[in-house]
């Protein structure tokens, strides 16, 4: 049996295998609950529990989670990102970081692939957002949205996780 020390041209099959099996695992399959806690909320650290108020003051929803700190840490980044990262990001949609979440927003918004009448992230209106839509499952009266409802093949996101997510758009989405 070789060992991986033996050649790298032998191992670098076995190497890209794993590595390609471990990410491909990151999506999660149905009912998986990857990136939820024991009751289906986000996974959150203290730091996220307790996060600061927006620079200038707090912002005009009053949600102390309506951060992009917040969303980032625990949507976007915490599960949105297990399939949503890179160039091969599924609709070339990727929610990794901070700044590919604020590319989505600003300074021209994407408009969405599925509803291309629509942008991502309407900043200032998450009714027209069609993120909001996709993590919902429909939008604000019930328009039917394309494919699945994210998190897709996964637990829907909480009430109280889309709460937040809706009152960072309608706050303007600060931070972006």
């Amino acid at each position: 049996m070789a060992r991986l020390t033996d050649s790298p041209a032998r191992s670098a099959p076995l190497v890209v295998g794993l590595v390609t099996l471990l990410l491909s695992a990151g999506c999660g399959g149905p009912g998986t609950g990857q990136g939820l806690d024991e009751n289906g909320d986000p996974l959150t650290t203290t730091a996220q529990t307790t996060p600061a108020a927006p620079a200038g003051g707090a912002a005009a929803s009053g949600n102390p989670n309506a951060t992009l700190t917040w969303v980032q840490t625990n949507v976007f980044g915490g599960i949105c990102a297990q399939c949503h990262i890179g160039g091969g990001a599924p609709l070339g949609l990727d929610w990794s970081t901070q700044a590919h979440t604020c590319a989505n927003v600003r300074p021209v918004p994407r408009l969405s692939s599925e509803i291309p009448t629509m942008h991502e992230i309407e900043s200032g209106n998450p009714a027209a957002s069609y993120m909001i839509w996709k993590v919902q499952g429909a939008g604000p009266n019930g328009e039917p949205i394309v494919g699945g409802q994210m998190p897709l093949g996964q637990t829907p996101l909480p009430a109280a996780t889309i709460k937040n997510l809706r009152d960072w758009i309608a706050d303007g989405a600060p931070g972006c």
